[in-house]
């Protein structure tokens, strides 16, 4: 009798064992943390990448550069180079020193989602570093240069591609990107010498995302043309007009192309000083000399200045001969500040209305003023 009660006691140890290891492996697994909940933007204030900022902070703004970038499709050669997050770190803490030693308190990133390059925790922990406010965009490239394959693919099934980047847009500025919780704060759209079916239908969603959170759409304009049929397209689409810049207008010579865009209401950017000669657009000083005549006509209030930098590429390197580079002396991010402020001022640019431009216009974009 007590051989058979040690038998009976080991059986039922032994099969409470099993029960219980069988409760552990039929147990929900524990689910990862999810990251908390990005909390609202309290009215009036601009998204950075350290958070929400007042438009007062914003000072002294270069309104169109890219940290770092990449042509369309350069994840491709990945392996022959693959992203290097600590040259790129290096690269892009030089340049906003170097923004930062010229004056520079704000630098707007236009680099499109579908480029290379947008790193919402890279322009974090640069604004960490430095104390560079840095506001980053959400939107799409040209239908050219561009990924539209992804989004074209859906026309194909009725899809109306619109409310689709739209939807995108506005939860990337509203939620963040990502997981990341860190939210963009402007809209950027391109479009070509013509605007295509898609490049009008991304334009729609900025229009769309524009009226449901309120923040501003910066622009590129392929060639010297392209910034009126924007200018148009987007104010037809309900885009507020005081928060919409048009970019690249000096790859125009044309003093009477930048008019007919303010003419729309609109504001402009002369943001490609230091490249726009190369790629046949305006040599900087003729842009100067416009800027100036703009400003005599009244028009200070409606002019942004930038250079388009790109200053870290993700890609091999790309071969430049000497006599390129030479050309490409200027294309940093403190020309505006060295050279381009003094040659405004010769050609009778107030230090008011050199201020206008550099420092209310930017805040104002944003306040819709």
């Amino acid at each position: 009798m007590h051989r058979f009660s040690k038998i009976f006691l080991a059986t039922l140890f032994s099969l409470l064992l099993v029960l219980t290891s069988m409760a552990f492996a039929c147990a929900p697994a524990a689910q990862p943390e999810s990251p908390p909940k990005p909390q609202p933007t309290p009215p009036g204030m601009i998204n950075s990448a350290l958070g929400p900022i007042s438009p007062d902070k914003l000072g002294w703004t270069l309104v169109h550069e890219h940290l770092q970038s990449a042509y369309t499709g350069w994840y491709a050669d990945a392996s022959m180079a693959p992203y290097d997050r600590e040259a790129a770190l290096q690269a892009c803490l030089k340049a906003c020193e170097a923004a930062k030693a010229a004056g520079i308190q704000t630098i707007i990133d236009a680099t499109a989602n579908d480029m290379g390059g947008r790193d919402p925790l890279l322009y974090k922990e640069l604004s960490q570093k430095t104390g560079i406010n840095i506001i980053f965009a959400t939107g799409l490239y040209t239908e050219e240069e561009g990924a539209p394959a992804y989004w074209r693919m859906r026309t194909a099934f009725g899809t109306d591609i619109s409310k689709m980047i739209s939807e995108m847009m506005i939860k990337e500025i509203t939620e963040g990107v990502g997981t990341t919780g860190i939210k963009a704060g402007v809209i950027k759209v391109a479009s070509g010498p013509e605007m295509t079916d898609y490049e009008k239908a991304v334009h729609k969603a900025a229009a769309i995302a524009q009226k449901a959170t309120g923040v501003p759409i910066i622009t590129h304009t392929q060639g010297p043309t392209g910034g009126v049929e924007q200018a148009e397209f987007l104010v037809n689409q309900g885009a507020d007009p005081k928060k919409v810049m048009i970019g690249h207008v000096n790859n125009s010579k044309d003093v009477n192309y930048h008019r007919s865009i303010l003419q729309k209401s609109v504001n402009i950017a002369f943001d490609r000083f230091g490249i726009a000669g190369l790629l046949g657009g305006a040599p900087d000083d003729v842009s100067v000399q416009n800027i100036a005549t703009l400003c005599k006509e009244g028009y200070a209030n409606k002019i942004m200045l930038s250079h388009d930098t790109m200053n870290f590429w993700l890609s091999r390197p790309i071969q430049v001969s000497d006599a390129i580079m030479k050309m490409l002396a200027n294309w940093r991010v403190d020309h505006i500040s060295e050279d381009i402020i003094p040659a405004l001022k010769a050609q009778g640019v107030t230090d008011d209305q050199i201020k206008t431009m550099m420092v209310e216009n930017p805040k104002n974009l944003f306040l819709g003023k």
